[in-house]
């Protein structure tokens, strides 16, 4: 018997009440797997610059920009 033929034999011996409770539980796990989860912590901060400058920029380029501000 296949997984499914014993969900299924198990969910024909619930009552509405319960049958109810599982429906409203497998809705609510279909949409945690579609629902777009925000990073938190350190990996919230990826991105973040390029919020303010669009375009990549390499190592070299940043290093250059936190030497100019040594010397000033």
């Amino acid at each position: 018997m296949s997984a499914v033929e014993i969900a299924l034999e198990k969910v024909r011996q619930l009552d509405e009440a319960h049958a109810r409770r599982l429906l409203d539980w497998l809705e609510g796990q279909d949409q945690a797997e579609t629902r777009h989860r925000e990073p938190r912590g350190a990996m919230a901060m990826l991105g973040f610059a390029r919020r303010f400058r669009s375009q990549p920029r390499t190592t070299a380029d940043w290093m250059d920009e936190l030497r100019a501000g040594e010397c000033e």
